[in-house]
């Protein structure tokens, strides 16, 4: 079964300046990269930015493994997705692929992506949702999931529902979730399926490649999520190939890790961030001066990994923390064993940014700058789904998911929901680090020195 979306003749298609008026909206492997090599990319080669385009389309479909589906390489995220425009705007130019899940703000990326389905072609688009699995929901229960979800998008059908943040192998087995699949499946309100996994929250949680390997080769899911990026693509590489040997599509997530912005503190010549932060301190009752020390703290981590990355930001002319993010989804679409990268469109900007990118092969400029990138960061980026340290922690301290939430409030701008989920941990945040023994000492394969990173992160995302 092979689908291609409409030509530009046969879309319902509407002007960028068209959106606007409907509604207002608020970065794969070259070589040198870790000595990784993969095809040149159909297409001509960029320079070391390609210029964003209104104009441009999306230019290479790829088979998602056994769905057959031909997808777009650039496919669109939906975290924090609100505005439908955005997803109107990124159909009109060719992305045919679309990943949510019952979570993301509550269902409102869902609903999103359901108010724009009036205005695509269904039958040309394949849509991804999910949902976590507790190990007691019944079949009944999951269906009735489903069919909120499938409310919500608007929609008769998913094409694949997933088992989200699937932390164990033994989970993928799920038996409420098997039998409402093959209720819905039978009924027709789901095509396929697939499972989700960004790496463990705690110690007993397998890792990345165990439950994703151990998922394509089940034979009951047709597709997984994945974390891929420059600096992270050792458990990422694994999984591909096992993927690639059962025929089973693969999707990529947090495919950009890297963070130039630094922003310097005068206490008394405060940025409109820093004022805000101080602001929230001083609702919970944190006098002014030790608000001032724990901002002080989060600047110097900053500033680190700006003087860390400098030397090739200066050489390489880079002026914003988005173009790296470009180059790094550049490196993931190079790989033709991932057949899409997900990509959390929130504006029309980015979109016109980011889809010249599909179908070009990675310039030379750009794998030297993301090499330079990776020698800067390695002892600095947590690896998502990594869990080389856990056993050495007494207090079961879930490293890599507290660093992903400090991911998500330095690398990705999402600052309350990053400290909504430590606030979510329930005790198990890294508060304990600070009388600790430091036993992880020297426990992370990539250098990262673990205590006082989960001690600025601590600080970083509480409020107490």
């Amino acid at each position: 079964m092979s689908h291609h979306p409409k030509s530009d003749r046969e879309l319902d298609g509407i002007s960028r300046r068209n959106f606007v008026r409907i509604g207002s909206v608020a970065l794969a492997g070259g070589a040198g990269l870790g000595g990784r090599a993969f095809p040149a990319a159909a297409g001509k080669r960029p320079g070391l930015f390609p210029a964003p385009s209104q104009e441009a389309r999306i230019q290479s479909y790829r088979t998602l493994g056994r769905t057959g589906w031909r997808v777009s390489d650039v496919g669109m995220g939906s975290v924090p997705l609100r505005e439908s425009t955005v997803v109107r705007y990124a159909y009109d130019k060719g992305v045919n692929y679309f990943d949510t899940a019952e979570g993301y703000g509550n269902g409102s990326a869902e609903r999103a992506i359901g108010e724009a389905m009036p205005h695509m072609d269904r039958a040309k688009i394949f849509i991804a949702t999910k949902s976590r699995m507790r190990d007691g929901d019944s079949a009944e229960a999951i269906v009735d999931r489903v069919r909120k979800s499938l409310d919500r998008l608007k929609t008769d059908y998913v094409d694949s529902y997933s088992i989200h943040l699937c932390s164990t192998v033994a989970a993928l087995s799920h038996p409420g979730y098997h039998a409402a699949m093959d209720q819905l499946k039978a009924e027709g309100r789901v095509r396929f399926t697939g499972v989700s996994y960004h790496g463990p929250g705690g110690g007993r949680d397998d890792s990345m490649a165990d439950v994703l390997i151990a998922a394509a080769e089940d034979g009951r899911f047709d597709t997984v999520l994945l974390v891929y990026n420059f600096l992270n693509y050792e458990e990422g590489d694994r999984i591909l190939a096992a993927c690639k040997a059962n025929d089973v599509g693969t999707t990529a997530m947090k495919t950009s890790p890297g963070v130039l912005r630094y922003e310097p503190l005068d206490p008394d010549n405060l940025t409109e961030r820093q004022a805000a932060y101080l602001e929230r301190l001083a609702r919970r009752g944190q006098s002014r001066e030790s608000a001032l020390e724990r901002l002080e703290a989060q600047t110097l981590r900053q500033k680190d990994l700006y003087e860390r990355t400098r030397p090739f930001v200066e050489r390489y002319g880079l002026t914003t923390e988005e173009q790296l993010r470009l180059g790094a989804v550049h490196w993931v679409l190079q790989n033709p064993d991932m057949h899409t990268a997900c990509v959390a469109f929130t504006n029309f900007d980015l979109i016109d940014k980011v889809i010249p990118l599909s179908g070009n092969q990675l310039g030379a400029a750009e794998t030297k700058l993301l090499e330079e990138c990776r020698l800067a960061l390695a002892d600095q980026y947590c690896r998502h789904g990594c869990r080389a340290c856990g056993a050495s922690c007494p207090h079961d301290v879930p490293v890599s998911t507290i660093m992903r939430y400090a991911y998500y409030y330095e690398g990705q701008g999402y600052e309350k929901y990053a400290m909504s989920l430590y606030a979510g941990l329930k005790g198990k945040g890294a508060s304990v680090c600070s009388d600790c023994l430091g036993d992880c000492a020297g426990a992370c394969p990539h250098g990262i020195d673990i205590q006082p990173n989960m001690l600025q992160v601590h600080d970083l995302l509480t409020l107490a």
